[in-house]
């Protein structure tokens, strides 16, 4: 489900935090508490672990891209280093966003009307990261297909790269932040079994 229209306070390219009206179960059950709570299941955990990785891969992948621009390593090395991992990063981004938007969104929104709204943003997020997913893969064909010897076209490719490296990362950060904070007390407060058998 797109959302027709976002306010701009609230677009993951600007916002803050959430809004202090969908935090309702986070007041219940803050983030220090999840990890301990009886309440957290195998699913979750495993759910959670999925966004340790992605931040993990993304930092991961910011640093190279310094490294590359700063000169630290080789655009050969570079690049037969970040085609792989770049191509695991994004299957798997897309993937666990595919399963959310099919399956687990419309479990939530069914099961608390009141994070309707949010979780719908959360759907308007992976709209935002999905256009910038294309823009760094545009990029990095651009890189990947610079030949060795265009030292200028290597360059301007390593930092377009590095930039678009830079924004995706930090659009994730923010969307996986904020998607926590919805997700997880509702997980924690209802149950896995429940949301996941709606």
């Amino acid at each position: 489900m797109q959302m027709s229209k976002v306010d701009p306070q609230l677009s993951i390219e600007t916002r803050t935090g959430l809004p202090e009206e969908w935090k309702f179960l986070l007041e219940n059950y803050p983030r220090d508490s999840w990890s301990s709570h009886s309440n957290l299941g195998e699913h979750t955990r495993f759910w959670l672990s999925i966004h340790r990785h992605f931040r993990m891969m993304g930092s991961h992948l910011v640093a190279q891209s310094e490294d590359y621009r700063e000169g630290r390593v080789d655009g050969t090395q570079f690049r037969t280093q970040m085609a792989p991992r770049l191509q695991q990063f994004l299957q798997t981004l897309d993937h666990h966003h595919r399963i959310e938007d099919g399956v687990f969104f419309p479990n939530f929104m069914a099961a608390e009307k009141r994070l309707i709204k949010g979780i719908e943003l959360l759907e308007e997020d992976h709209h935002v990261i999905d256009a910038e997913v294309h823009t760094m893969v545009r990029v990095a064909n651009a890189l990947l297909q610079t030949r060795d010897d265009d030292h200028d076209g290597l360059k301007r490719a390593g930092e377009d790269f590095a930039t678009s490296s830079v924004r995706i990362v930090g659009l994730l950060d923010r969307h996986l932040n904020d998607e926590e904070e919805i997700v997880v007390p509702l997980m924690l407060d209802r149950g896995e079994i429940e949301l996941m058998s709606n």
